[in-house]
């Protein structure tokens, strides 16, 4: 049995800081299964049932292993392509934070580039992990993950921060950092890249190409209409399609043929891998 599904919060206020629930359950014995996350601007809580975990330079190796204690690993925005292997039967619900949303649930600051697992590492307490996964109906399980959230959530504010989000998710309008910055926000360019750095873990301008990154996989993916690349390009504001070929190079290492080619979505919302063959 595989299963991939996801599913938003079932309440409206968490919505506002999470995008989505995701179930990942695979039950045979010999699984092996091993894929690629690309470049995006949402972080995740990743919770094992029973499982160990080796967290290598670009690469995450989960093991299944029976006896094994729940793990629980923290993902940051990903500004560099991302291995997954997982190895033997996976019981695995994600948790996909919409940009600055991860900031109002966490019980202590935690360094927001860096990837990090259990046991250094509890979003959860190890028993209402092990609650989740005595079950398997995922309403139930995303409807326990909603109460538990709405206990965690302490209220983190930052007017600055919010504003150049919404700003960069925009593609109505575009802005230079240095105009973002000083006209839209009144602070400094320096003042700007302090904030993301503390609570996104990257510059503006690294976020800023993620987004526009993300933004286009999303147009080609869910265009009604076939477009061209040039066309996408325009639309989010990059200058041509030559721009975005170079993006994403830097940030795939892939044309963006290749990218189309390889990735697959998964799920009914924007996960995008790529499979091993």
């Amino acid at each position: 049995m595989r299963i991939f599904e996801t599913i938003k919060p079932g309440h409206p206020f968490l919505q506002q800081y999470i995008s989505y629930y995701y179930l990942d359950i695979a039950d045979d014995e010999d699984y092996c299964n091993e894929y690629i996350c690309y470049p995006h601007y949402n972080n995740t809580i990743s919770l094992y049932k029973s499982h160990t975990t080796s967290l290598q330079n670009n690469h995450s190796i989960v093991s299944f292993e029976k006896d094994a204690a729940p793990l629980q690993i923290f993902t940051p925005l990903r500004e560099n392509i991302l291995k997954v292997t997982q190895r033997g039967p996976v019981f695995k619900v994600g948790i996909v934070f919409e940009p600055f949303g991860i900031n109002q649930f966490l019980r202590k600051k935690i360094p927001l580039n860096e990837r990090a697992c259990s046991p250094a590492f509890h979003f959860f307490d190890e028993g209402f992990v092990r609650n989740l996964f005595n079950g398997y109906q995922f309403t139930a399980m995303a409807n326990l993950l909603d109460v538990q959230l709405l206990k965690l959530f302490t209220p983190m504010e930052n007017p600055y921060l919010t504003k150049a989000i919404e700003i960069f998710s925009s593609t109505t309008d575009e802005v230079g950092i240095d105009e973002l910055a000083e006209v839209k926000l009144g602070i400094s360019r320096k003042h700007l890249n302090r904030l993301f750095k503390r609570y996104i873990g990257v510059t503006a301008q690294k976020y800023r190409s993620i987004v526009r990154f993300r933004q286009l996989i999303n147009c080609k993916l869910h265009q009604n209409e076939p477009q061209n690349l040039t066309a996408l390009s325009h639309q989010v504001h990059y200058t041509d399609q030559s721009h975005f070929i170079k993006a994403c190079k830097q940030l795939t290492g892939l044309t963006p043929s290749q990218f189309f080619k390889d990735g697959e979505m998964i799920g009914s919302e924007d996960t995008f891998w790529s499979f091993a063959r």
